[in-house]
């Protein structure tokens, strides 16, 4: 074996063991030592591209693998592209990228499991399923390509079949704590038949990691749900989630900060004749768990709307041209420096990005609750695109947040560990709401959930008109809507349009007093 051989198999073994550090010099090496053989020249930017993608530098990432793929353009170098364009929420240049890919020649597993999560990511669910299907066929001994597998067909509403992949992750990992919490979200737990005692006995070892101990903690309040104990689910939520709180450093004065922030003068100029004149985007924002899938399913339904789910792609627009230091997309740094920015630079740079989102469709949805963050900046960069506030009863909103079990790293989550915070964070939406309306008027369109679910055919005929939208009476049968869900209202919005979920929050009984006596002092409840 050749020396260049020989190194690269010892970089193999260590990035298997996620030994990325003690990686690193050795494929710094690889890449020093084989200027001329261009298969380990492309492998070792290849392998400093993997590295830096698992340490979450995913631009210098990026900035590798490009190189490994001008040196020796291959399937598996684009595969991770994908996944990290995918990450940095680029729709675009993740498509792009899985374009290149050619699947009939990659039989690499794990590069097409790679490129599954990649469009699983990005909300093509779809598409990711072939890709896992393939992973698969090659490797059944390997528990995430089921369980990414599973994910997919959730989101895509295939929800027997996720529950077989979800099964087969336990039949090779009983213990994965986020596949009992997959399962235990599809529903169908009873009296009967339950795994409430296998979740219990999982949660009772010692030194179980927060994450896991998140994981089975909703789990076991699903299923406690499911057979009618609101409030030992409640019980449990409320532990485990202090739990996973003492782990963060966040206090809710860091997002008072961000929401005082948007208030500044600069942002809200709504005179101002600039912007991009497309009048593609409709933007559905609001407070998580509070309609806005709903109302997404009912547009998408219209034969003039497609949707591209909750992307990334304003906040990551203005991130880009704000060029400000740091890790996270939204910040105040970053909101300060938005002030400047080309409004009409801005809509373009948006609109450019989401040139593969339903292209044959005039409009498209993007619905990522947190935008309301934007409302000022999409207002002047898009003015002719349309905004639709969701407000639904702050209690059942706010129970519902606590409830949710959202990205256990994403720090725009932090608020949502206790239910105090959760109350705070909910005053501060309202109070920025009610300050872009006054701005903005009638150019943002606020849709309240229990009006809608009561009266939908007056709501949906209300709410297409104000997107310049024809009536189509099709819009109103959500459940026979078959685009894909990726959202926590997954398995809840292929049903009817119905009123089951309004006062839910009172199931849980006196443990939600705290939250209640927070809203009630702002005269908000």
């Amino acid at each position: 074996m050749s020396s260049l051989a020989s190194l690269h198999q010892k970089i193999l073994q260590h990035l298997s063991s996620q030994s990325f550090v003690a990686a690193h010099p050795m494929v710094v090496s690889l890449i020093q030592t084989s200027e001329h053989d261009t298969f380990y020249l492309a492998e070792g930017y290849f392998f400093l591209g993997i590295i830096n993608s698992e340490l979450g530098q995913f631009n210098k990432a990026v900035q590798c693998l490009e190189k490994a793929v001008s040196v020796q353009p291959s399937s598996e170098y684009f595969a991770y592209i994908a996944k990290c364009y995918a990450l940095l929420g680029d729709t675009n240049r993740a498509m792009a990228a899985v374009d290149s890919v050619r699947l009939e020649q990659l039989n690499e597993p794990n590069a097409l499991d790679t490129i599954g999560v990649a469009l699983s990511r990005i909300g093509f669910h779809d598409q990711a399923l072939t890709f896992f299907t393939k992973a698969i066929s090659l490797n059944k001994t390997r528990p995430l390509y089921y369980y990414n597998y599973g994910m997919s067909l959730k989101f895509a509403g295939q929800f027997e079949a996720a529950s077989v992949a979800y099964k087969n992750v336990l039949k090779l990992a009983p213990n994965h704590a986020p596949t009992h919490f997959a399962l235990a979200d599809l529903g169908g737990a009873t009296v009967d038949e339950n795994n409430i005692s296998t979740l219990q006995a999982m949660l009772d070892k010692p030194d179980l990691p927060v994450d896991d101990r998140m994981h089975l903690a909703h789990a076991l309040a699903l299923e406690l749900q499911q057979i009618g104990q609101h409030e030992s689910a409640f019980a449990a939520l409320i532990s485990a989630k202090a739990e996973k709180a003492n782990t963060l450093n966040y206090t809710i004065d860091d997002d008072i900060a961000l929401f005082s922030a948007l208030q500044n003068g600069a942002l809200v100029n709504s005179n101002t004749p600039s912007g991009c004149p497309s009048e593609r985007p409709i933007f559905i924002v609001g407070m998580p768990r509070s309609g806005t899938t709903l109302v997404e399913r009912i547009l998408s339904h219209h034969s003039q709307v497609g949707s591209g789910g909750e992307l990334q792609d304003f906040g990551v627009a203005v991130k880009e041209l704000t060029q400000t230091p740091g890790l996270k997309v939204l910040d105040i740094p970053t909101i300060e420096a938005a002030h400047t920015l080309d409004m009409t630079e801005l809509g373009e740079h948006y609109i450019t990005k989401t040139q593969r989102i339903a292209p044959s469709d005039a409009r498209f949805i993007d619905k990522l609750p947190f935008n309301f963050f934007y409302i000022q900046l999409i207002k002047a960069a898009l003015p002719n695109a349309k905004v639709i506030v969701m407000l639904r009863d702050p209690m059942d909103t706010c129970v519902g947040n606590f409830r949710q079990l959202f990205s256990l790293n994403s720090p725009y989550y932090n608020y949502a560990f206790h239910l105090e915070t959760v109350g705070e964070f909910y005053c501060q939406f309202r109070q920025h709401i009610d300050f872009v309306k006054r701005v903005y008027g009638d150019g943002i369109y606020i849709q309240d959930y229990q009006t809608l679910v009561k009266e939908p055919e007056k709501q949906v005929r209300e709410l297409l008109a104000y997107c310049n939208l024809p009536y189509e009476a099709q819009c109103l049968s959500v459940e026979t809507n078959t685009l894909p869900v990726s959202t926590a209202s997954k398995v809840q919005v292929r049903q009817p349009i119905n009123t089951s979920s309004i006062g839910r929050w009172k199931k849980f009984g006196k443990a939600t007093q705290p939250l209640y006596d927070i809203l009630h002092a702002q005269g908000i409840v």
